[in-house]
């Protein structure tokens, strides 16, 4: 469970960061596209009243600003106007998708005889439901006016500010349906002359004209970040379900091997409880007792491939405390560490004297780590205890911890006090740890 855990925390710092990286890339505009209109991807030409009989003159021309329109209106047809008249495509009817963008910047120098007069912006877009290629009157128009002045530089003007023209709704007979503006096929863009122009000269200056737009949306990109974690969360789910399934049942099977384990070990406790013998100055078991109890208890745990660990504990400098104190001081520090380790053992630990004041504790069905922390919690309390003798005195102690792996009872108690030993070498009131049967070789 613990490597599913720590897979677990990685998918979701890596979903964390990711996340995170996401938004802050669209925050930081990562998502923003731009499509420029330029003589390279598009083609200029004019349109005048010529068609309505008109005499309006027009001459269109490129300088280093871009594109110029020039006319000089008449007042002769019924509606006089000039314009620009930019194809994107070559074909009406394969036109760019700007659905996806948002406004639209023009940069437009517009010179009249009335001051602040409006130009018109349309947005033709071709839909076969409505249109068709032979009349350019059919393509709809997505109109904005405004009055852009002289040098006013780019102005930004989003696409939702664009109406669909009443009158081409009407003579069209447009359904209702399809009368809001659109711009999946933008086909045209025209820059004309205002509503109403007088006899006069004009000039469109066509500095500039952008669409800007996001690759993704905010809301969409929220909407896939969401659903990557709902997706991952379900997957996690079904694989922890999976794994969870398989630990159950294999945890039955074991499970059932230590209940028989259990049961034969329950039975060979009463034999030793009875023929158990007491060290009768600690008044807990003596090294003789667990001899023919270790050498069972390995074989069955071995056999069921359980843990089982031992843990060596020396006390330290105790011939300091019989040379400095006598010999009935030090007798009654072994009954009173004796008394205070045996109330820190576990009810199936086998706690006994293994010899002056060298004490063992074996713990079946215990792995490493969870003996160190007994031996580690048994030193602690060793170190600071205060002890109740008529004399200023401290006690410490050093524990050699070992688990039995494919070896005799006899190896491990040998491990186990290499590590003892190693430990007193090493400035003793600390644990060391046999890891390896080899260490022995």
């Amino acid at each position: 469970m613990t490597g599913l855990n720590k897979w677990l925390r990685s998918i979701v710092l890596f979903l964390v960061c990711f996340t995170i990286t996401a938004y802050g890339w669209f925050v930081l505009g990562g998502a923003e596209k731009e499509y420029i209109i330029t003589p390279t991807n598009s083609k200029y030409k004019i349109i005048d009243d010529s068609g309505q009989n008109g005499a309006t003159t027009t001459k269109l021309s490129m300088n280093k600003h871009g594109v110029l329109l020039e006319c000089n209106i008449v007042n002769q047809a019924r509606w006089p106007f000039c314009e620009i008249a930019i194809s994107l495509t070559d074909a009406v009817e394969n036109g760019i998708d700007f659905s996806s963008y948002h406004s639209v910047g023009l940069d437009i120098d517009y010179t009249s005889p009335v001051k602040g007069e409006r130009i018109r912006v349309y947005l033709r877009n071709f839909d076969p439901s409505y249109a068709n290629t032979d009349d350019p009157i059919s393509l709809k128009f997505n109109a904005i006016e405004y009055s852009p002045g002289v040098n006013g530089g780019l102005q930004i003007y989003p696409l939702r500010t664009f109406q669909v023209l009443s009158w081409w709704i009407a003579e069209n007979n447009i359904p209702v349906d399809k009368a809001s503006r659109q711009f999946d096929n933008i086909s045209i863009i025209e820059i004309a002359t205002g509503s109403y122009v007088k006899e006069s000269n004009y000039a469109i200056q066509l500095n500039r004209l952008v669409f800007y737009g996001e690759w993704i949306t905010e809301s969409s990109l929220v909407k896939l970040l969401l659903l990557l974690w709902v997706v991952t969360a379900v997957i996690i789910i079904i694989i922890e379900r999976i794994i969870l399934g398989k630990k159950i049942k294999n945890t039955e099977e074991r499970s059932q091997r230590l209940r028989d384990a259990n049961r034969l070990l329950y039975n060979k406790s009463l034999k030793f409880e009875h023929l158990a013998c007491i060290d009768p100055l600690t008044r807990i078991r003596n090294r003789h007792t667990v001899t023919d109890w270790l050498k069972e208890i390995t074989l069955q745990t071995q056999r069921n491939d359980m843990h089982f660990s031992m843990i060596f504990i020396d006390i330290d400098h105790f011939k300091k405390v019989n040379d400095t104190y006598g010999h009935s001081f030090g007798d009654e520090v072994l009954i009173k560490f004796a008394a205070t380790v045996e109330a820190l053992t576990r009810r199936s630990d086998v706690f006994a004297r293994w010899g002056g004041e060298e004490f063992v504790i074996f713990c079946p069905e215990t792995n490493m780590s969870t003996a160190v922390e007994i031996a580690e919690c048994i030193r602690e309390t060793i170190m600071t205890k205060v002890w109740d003798f008529d004399k200023d005195f401290h006690l410490t102690c050093s524990l050699g911890v070992a688990e039995l792996v494919d070896e005799a009872s006899e190896d491990l108690i040998i491990r186990a006090d290499l590590a003892l030993l190693k430990a007193k070498k090493m400035g003793r009131n600390r644990i060391e740890i046999s890891w390896e049967y080899q260490q022995l070789k």
